[in-house]
């Protein structure tokens, strides 16, 4: 194997050594600046005086800046931002000692970013000009390199072990196998890594050769042979992994080596590059999207995991965390593998300790840290140092602190010996965590939260069964109990329940009969389950006197019980007719005034057509009138023009005994035709979008587009909010909004995409918040078209797993109600029902796993107190929406031979047109039915006569032929093809 000649990319590493080697120019000295100072430019010294001024306000200023920002960061530490302007302002000041001293605070409590690093890697060495620290950088360097996996602070650490060579070469190569080890398999940046590591080498390797003239020792023969084992080793190693880029090492392997290429090697690097073929995917990717692009990360972890090859695996989750640093979800999965599946303590509590750094505010990664620092037999000591960090960490609920003392509780009691003695089985000191734990949440989170932090007394509670199972101490179970009870839930029948179950099962029976007594009187929340309880106690411990007792006891509660529920209903069905008769009379006034308006309403004004049916007449549109006839069926009559032509329709005739005015059958037929001619909307036009573009309407466009609805009139620039909130649905066309008159956002728009599948994923943004408001977010359809939406998304049949909760205080929260309905099996999910405009409607839907945890959750908060209000829960039925289960078919209302229109809201007139369609189109019969008389209703094709404007008809009245007018009920079965 002979020996290359270095090419141009291999002497890199020297440009880079050099660079290292040279220094910064060494600061200017005393006497300069001192000549300086006296012989100063030569400028104005009034405007020098001026510039001296202003420089000291200047550095006031930034003085005071820089007071506050530590004031900031001495009162919380958890301030990141604070941090990191504190940083900026003072190395913007040249403060270099007091910038090591905010960095080195900051990174006690949060890691620090790639650039933050690189920053202060800069400024260090810069200070060690000479080179003296060596050893303190080096060491600054390692923690830089353990918060994320960053290619670049890896290139710089060995950069820097090259610039000094003190160390010796093996301290350089640690450095190079510490980087490959780290993201030697990173498929992207890993090359470079490989690279600066072969580079280093080769320059080893050529600092070895001869002089020109010169003959090789056998010593140096050697030497150099073992270099380019070296070198070829790595060669190997760099080609059996999938990297970008490894076709030009491949190229350069072959270079290298005086002979063929190995076949394993040739073998090896043909496997990695089918393995780089199935990662390209992912990397295309991550490349085409946007950062942090936690999808595409989360899709290739996924691919990782099922692949299964724990190195891979790390690597994969470190680069997303590098991007991701502050998603939760993400550590906790990284963390999860590592405690499952790796085992690694070093790794595993490395990463736990990094998932804390980066996420303070997430209890679920510090209870996991505990568990962790547990599970791999770590010292009391740290454990008790990871709870005290955490502790000032700033949760954002009361509950996240209350499950982290849980966990420490119970690491406290899995340390415990019951075999031994109080004193030495660590009995005490679980008592005193359990204390410790109590106080905190009633002293330390009051002030946090204005209540005690465990308001279900969960520690409590844990507390009491322990000392009732494990210490047989009911003395102080009782004691704890009773504690419970005096924090105000003597009201709760589900604490007396368990209360007494204690009882029962570790103390005695008349303590528990004693309980439950006290539990019929109190419990006002569910006093049916206690009552209950009682008298099944009875029947399997009490003798018949005591039974008889109990069931006169509970007969007598709930009979009062009854009486304060019948006046407590009493009270709120007042008050809902007294809002009744508010909103009637707001009501009743709002018509007022609206009737008033159109009073003052100019005459002429333009109405729309709907309002106002026209019909043509001699090239003119003219007012139809109308009469009713004995049926109540409105027939339209037409006027004469006033005009001296012929009219061109005949004139209308009187029936004999008929008062009323009549109109036949051809003539209604031709007078309603012409209406539906004359009201039929014309072609589209097109109509300006808010860019002022021209839209058409397009079928293709609108199957692309959704209408949004329920904005904000106020909403800041509603087009951009629009595009930033459905991006992630796909690329948007277009956002049509919705203006009044006076150029006044109306509510509303239409959002167009480039494709149609991601119209179809925006339908799922409905009820998704936008400014404190849910979006209404249906298809794009042509109402002119006779199209439905029939996308109604709620279920309408009984849904025996989710039920439906009334009469909450419109303060409960959704967090709140969760913690209540979840104390009864696992939940998933909890629905507040809400106005348009986001504000409480007093309902929601709470779902669980299966049908039979929502059946005993409903017996069990039933008549539930929340607040002042009684709350009702009942397994969950919608009605059945008119017109069938998903709104199709005509709505019920239009079924009646009664109806009132006034009885609905909307508009006070039919929306149906009053001939029906089967009018306009005669439709033949068959020949062996009967057929009506000629001219009457029932007129087909075959036997209507045909009229003009200069002839009139001698059989169009029906009366006059003998023929029977339709009632309303004939009508309506034509209407609904009966």
């Amino acid at each position: 194997m002979g020996l290359k000649r270095m090419t141009p990319k291999k002497k890199t590493i020297l440009r880079i050594h050099r660079a290292h080697d040279t220094c910064p120019p060494p600061p200017t000295s005393m006497d300069s600046a001192e000549e300086e100072m006296q012989n100063p430019p030569s400028e104005d010294v009034e405007m020098a005086q001026d510039d001296d001024e202003e420089d000291s306000s200047s550095s006031d200023s930034e003085d005071e800046t820089t007071r506050q920002l530590e004031a900031k960061v001495s009162s919380n530490p958890y301030d990141y931002n604070s941090h990191v302007e504190l940083i900026t302002a003072q190395r913007r000041e040249g403060e270099l000692v007091e910038v090591r001293q905010a960095r080195e605070r900051m990174s006690k409590f949060f890691p620090l970013t790639e650039e933050l690093w690189l920053d202060w890697l800069t400024d260090e060495m810069k200070l060690d000009s000479g080179r003296q620290n060596r050893a303190g950088i080096n060491k600054l360097f390692e923690r830089a390199v353990k918060d994320y996996l960053c290619a670049d602070v890896w290139l710089e650490y060995i950069q820097y072990c090259i610039g000094g060579m003190e160390d010796g070469l093996e301290s350089v190569r640690a450095v190079c196998e510490k980087a490959l080890t780290a993201g030697g398999l990173h498929v992207s940046k890993g090359t470079m890594l490989w690279d600066v590591y072969r580079e280093f080498e080769n320059a080893v390797l050529a600092g070895m050769q001869p002089d020109p003239g010169s003959i090789c020792t056998g010593d140096q023969e050697e030497k150099m042979q073992a270099q380019i084992t070296r070198i070829n080793s790595i060669f190997r190693r760099q080609l059996s992994i999938p990297l970008l880029g490894m076709d030009g090492t491949y190229l350069e392997y072959e270079e290298f080596q005086t002979g063929p290429v190995d076949a394993t090697v040739r073998q090896a690097y043909q496997k990695a590059l089918e393995k780089l073929e199935k990662y390209k995917p992912f990397e295309e990717s991550l490349t085409s999207a946007p950062a942090p692009r936690l999808q595409e990360y989360l899709a290739y972890i996924d691919y990782e995991l099922a692949e299964d090859e724990p190195t891979r695996i790390q690597c994969i989750f470190e680069r997303a965390i590098q991007e991701n640093p502050l998603v939760v979800e993400l550590w906790t999965k990284y963390t999860h593998y590592l405690d499952t599946k790796l085992r690694i303590p070093n790794i595993a509590l490395s990463t736990h300790e990094r998932a804390t750094r980066n996420c303070p505010w997430a209890a679920a990664l510090w209870q996991g840290y505990l568990l962790a620092l547990e599970r791999h037999r770590q010292p009391k000591e740290k454990i008790k140092e990871v709870m005290d960090t955490a502790l000032p960490a700033g949760f954002p609920q009361a509950s996240d602190y209350v499950s982290l003392w849980q966990t420490y509780c119970d690491y406290h009691r899995r340390r415990v010996d019951w075999t031994k003695d109080a004193e030495s089985s660590g009995v005490d000191e679980l008592r005193a965590t359990y204390q410790q734990a109590v106080d905190y949440c009633k002293d330390s989170l009051q002030q946090y939260f204005g209540e005690t932090g465990d308001p279900q007394c969960t520690l409590q509670r844990s507390w009491a069964r322990i000392e009732a199972k494990h210490c047989k101490n009911m003395g102080k179970a009782r004691e704890l109990w009773d504690g419970i009870m005096a924090e105000g839930h003597g009201r709760e029948a589900q604490m007396w329940l368990e209360y007494a179950d204690l009882e029962r099962s570790f103390g005695d029976a008349e303590r528990s009969r004693k309980v439950l007594q006290k539990a019929v009187s109190k419990a006002s929340d569910w006093p049916e389950s206690v009552c209950e309880a009682l008298i099944n106690f009875e029947r399997e411990e009490g003798t018949l006197e005591t039974y008889d007792s109990a069931v006169a006891r509970c007969e007598a509660q709930l009979k009062r019980v009854q009486e304060r529920r019948a006046k407590q209903a009493e009270k709120e069905m007042v008050a809902a007719q007294a809002e009744e008769q508010k909103a009637e009379a707001r009501k009743k006034n709002r018509a007022e005034k609206k009737t008033a308006k159109k009073q003052e309403m100019k005459q002429g004004q333009k109405r729309k057509l709907d309002h106002q049916p026209f019909v043509k007449s001699g090239g003119t549109l003219h007012t139809v009138g109308s009469s009713v006839d004995e049926e109540g069926f409105k027939v339209p009559s037409v006027p004469a023009p006033k005009t001296g032509k012929a009219p061109e329709e005949p004139p209308v005739k009187r029936a004999k005994g008929d008062e009323t005015e009549e109109l036949s059958f051809s003539t209604f037929s031709a007078t309603w035709q012409s209406i539906h001619e004359a009201t039929i909307p014309p072609a589209p036009s097109p109509t300006a979008t808010s860019t002022g573009d021209v839209h058409v309407h397009d079928p293709e466009r609108e199957r692309r587009s959704v209408f949004v609805s329920n904005l904000s009139y106020n909403l800041q620039n509603p087009q951009d909010k629009m595009r930033e909130v459905f991006s992630e649905c796909g690329e948007v066309a277009d956002v049509r909004l919705a203006f009044t008159s006076k150029k006044k956002f109306r509510g509303f728009c239409y959002v167009e995409f480039k494709d149609e599948s991601a119209a179809v994923k925006a339908l799922g943004f409905d009820h998704k918040e936008v400014e404190r408001r849910p979006l209404f977010v249906s298809p794009c359809i042509d109402k002119r078209k006779g199209d439905k939406f029939h996308g109604f998304q709620y279920a309408t049949k009984l849904e025996k797993n989710k039920l439906f909760v009334s009469n909450l205080p419109f303060t409960v929260t959704k967090e709140a109600l969760e913690n209540i309905f979840k104390q009864h099996g696992p939940l998933k999910g909890v629905r507040m029902v809400t106005y348009r405009s986001g504000k409480p409607k007093g309902l929601a839907y709470v779902e669980y796993e299966d049908e039979q945890t929502a059946s005993q959750a409903v017996l069990k908060t039933d008549g539930l107190m929340i607040g002042d209000r009684k709350i009702e829960v009942a397994v969950s039925n919608p009605p059945t929406r008119r017109g069938g289960p998903h709104g199709e078919g005509v709505d019920d209302r239009l079924r009646s031979d009664t109806f009132k229109e006034s009885q609905y809201r909307g508009k006070s007139r039919t929306q149906l047109s009053l001939l029906p369609r089967s009018l306009h189109k005669p439709t033949p019969t068959s020949a062996s039915t009967s057929k009506p008389p000629a001219g009457s209703n029932g007129t087909t094709s075959s036997d209507k006569p045909t009229t003009t404007s200069d002839q009139p008809t001698t059989n169009q009245d029906p009366l006059k032929q003998g023929g029977k007018r339709l009632t309303n009920a004939d009508f309506a079965k034509m209407f609904f093809k009966k």
